[in-house]
């Protein structure tokens, strides 16, 4: 059977990764050269780039083929485009949705249109996290130079789409996310900012840290609300259904035995899974890099070199593995996508799927070593059964 993904979204990436993973040849469609970029190669995954029309689309499709529509949850047009194509072609239509989060004391809107109507009648500075696609609706507002600060992706041509709308590189906030909730904090005390424009992007689009940023200065949350009123299935439903649909049975881990000694491992993190971490690779003569503000009191400074700060893409550089043990989403998947640009194994503690190496539960005896991993789903048969191994090999 043909799989074809439209994608453009994180968890587009990661059925992708999914389908990769169990040798599903897959084409993948995203709609412009960013979209591509943050695609990282994938065995048996051909990716397509450019924005295509309903007959563009059927042109690739064909009867009883299964189209994956991963695409934003406010790009409506594109998946009435998508729908529109696959009942033309009789392709077999599935929406991998990103869930929306609940929201409490914000303001609702329904559309761009009406988000800069509520804006004209409010006073105060904006931050504007809506990117950059609708950024020339907003010039409507009465001095929209002074009053708002859109945050957009750092390509030429968005900044050129900025500038031309008469936005000063004093007001222009050019960076990639995914942003923190002190990211978010100190956006809107360092703007201003007593608004904060956002969408409903779900848990992967960092829509609950912009709400916890906003409720810590006293912002004011602006919501467009979703276009469409849509029904699908999320990541991990998505992956059953196929797994079940296609048959696929999940392979094995490989068991990862290297030397680790003077190698450098990069550890993002210094809680309590981290400090666990830490203590086996130290074990194994590893040169210990972490990088958390504070540093969990169990965990021996004397052999680590600490950084006490947050993390930064850059702190991977030169590593041989690579734990992300913090207990914040966003940075943890920052540290997996760091990795996945270089190619460095990455062991993310709350998110099997982006982990491209599993942590082992280690049974250490006098001449015997034993690293054991489940399939990422039950973390109590691997400890109840690492207990047993080690009263066997600490004989």
């Amino acid at each position: 059977m043909k799989i074809f993904v439209f994608s453009g979204t994180t968890e587009g990436k990661q059925i992708c990764r999914f389908l990769a993973a169990h040798q599903v040849q897959t084409e993948v469609f995203v709609a412009t050269d960013y979209g591509e970029a943050v695609m990282e190669p994938l065995s048996g995954v051909t990716i397509h780039t450019g924005r295509l029309t309903i007959p563009e689309m059927a042109d690739h499709l064909e009867q009883g083929c299964l189209v994956i529509d991963a695409t934003h949850p406010y790009a409506s047009v594109v998946t009435q485009n998508i729908r529109a194509a696959c009942a033309q072609t009789g392709a077999e239509y599935l929406r991998l949705l990103r869930p929306p989060q609940a929201a409490d004391s914000v303001v609702t809107v329904p559309d761009t249109q009406a988000a800069v109507r509520w804006l004209t009648e409010h006073s105060g500075k904006v931050l504007l996290t809506t990117g950059s696609k609708e950024l020339d609706f907003y010039t409507a507002i009465p001095q929209y130079q002074e009053r708002l600060f859109p945050r957009v992706l750092p390509t030429a041509d968005v900044l050129a789409k900025c500038t031309a709308l008469g936005f000063s590189g004093a007001s222009i906030l050019a960076m990639q996310g995914p942003f923190s909730h002190e990211m978010n904090v100190a956006l809107l005390k360092k703007t201003g900012a007593q608004i904060l424009v956002t969408k409903d992007t779900g848990k992967s689009g960092g829509f609950a840290e912009k709400l916890s940023a906003a409720k810590e200065v006293g912002a004011t949350v602006l919501m467009i609300a979703r276009p469409l009123d849509e029904e699908g299935r999320d990541l991990e439903e998505m992956k059953a259904y196929l797994a079940a649909r296609l048959g696929l049975a999940d392979a094995p881990r490989f068991p990862l035995f290297v030397s680790l000694v003077g190698k450098k491992v990069v550890i993002v993190g210094a809680g309590k899974i981290a400090a666990r971490r830490i203590g086996v690779l130290g074990h194994f003569g590893a040169t210990l890099h972490v990088i958390a503000p504070t540093c969990a009191a169990e965990i021996d400074q004397s052999t680590i070199h600490w950084q006490a700060r947050s993390f930064v893409e850059a702190d991977v550089e030169g590593a041989f593995l690579v734990v992300a043990a913090t207990n914040d989403r966003a940075v943890n998947h920052a540290v997996s996508l760091a990795c996945a640009a270089r190619s460095i194994p990455v062991s993310v503690a709350d998110c099997a799927a982006e982990s491209t190496f599993y942590f082992p539960a280690v049974c250490l005896g006098s001449r015997v070593t034993v690293g054991l991993v489940s399939d990422g789903t039950d973390h109590h048969a691997v400890s109840q059964t690492a207990k047993k191994i080690r009263e066997i090999v600490e004989e």
